[in-house]
């Protein structure tokens, strides 16, 4: 990472040895109430890890004056899906030690990340101001049969698991505006449920409260040229709903 920018790495979130995130903060000023943002990585809910978001993903937002926080998370729907409200929930309520604004934190993930950035927004007990998903899957029941959502729920029953940790169960009024951004040639994770989650969030918030960004001919992880297209959506979609340096 850039000599600009402060690591703050391995800081315990939880109560597993998993339960680890880095906070990274632009060294450029001291000024206080800074946007944040809660970064979450893929990999099917088994793989990967927070050092890949660090790039692709944090400096991204570290550039624009955020301070991120990239998390770590236990194996399996159910455990990350515990682990991300609690990395959430850590950070609003810790936000303004590390120079944040608790009141300006967005959630972000990519793929199983983005599954999760919803989740834990929908679901935490502290608000946060946005959610940007990248490809991320809404609604786990309707890929139940897919080997990599099965294979990572409860034997006992997948088919409610899968419900209970889909986010389009929990969509209601009042929750905060939502970005889902999704290659329209997806082979993994159809566009489809960024789609309906869009409707879903419409009826229950109204037409401001979701947007869509479909990348047309994009797949399950985006060409340079792509992930430059998508943040522009991203941060201009942010700014208009007040989360801005």
């Amino acid at each position: 990472m850039a000599a600009w920018v402060e690591t703050i790495e391995n800081v315990s979130y939880g109560p597993f040895p998993e339960n680890r995130l880095d906070v990274m903060r632009p060294r450029r000023t001291e000024k206080a109430g800074r946007p944040g943002v809660v970064v979450f990585h893929g990999g099917a809910w088994q793989t990967g890890g927070r050092h890949s978001m660090r790039e692709r993903v944090c400096r991204r937002y570290l550039a624009k004056g955020f301070i991120a926080a990239n998390v770590e998370y236990r194996s399996g729907v159910g455990p990350a899906a515990e682990d991300a409200v609690r990395a959430l929930e850590w950070f609003v309520n810790n936000a303004q030690s590390y120079g944040a604004d608790p009141r300006r934190i967005v959630v972000t993930g990519e793929s199983a990340g983005g599954h999760l950035a919803l989740l834990a927004a929908f679901n935490a007990w502290t608000p946060v101001a946005a959610v940007v998903s990248f490809y991320g899957i809404s609604d786990l029941a309707a890929l139940v049969d897919a080997c990599f959502v099965r294979q990572r729920l409860s034997r006992e029953n997948p088919t409610a698991a899968a419900t209970s940790f889909s986010p389009v169960t929990y969509v209601r009024a009042g929750l905060c505006p939502v970005l889902s951004i999704h290659g329209t040639a997806d082979p993994i994770v159809p566009p489809d449920q960024s789609i309906r989650l869009t409707e879903m969030l419409r009826r229950a918030n109204g037409p401001e409260s979701a947007q869509l960004a479909l990348i047309d001919g994009g797949k399950h992880g985006f060409t340079r040229r792509e992930l430059e297209a998508a943040y522009k959506v991203a941060f201009e979609f942010l700014s208009r709903h007040g989360v801005k340096p």
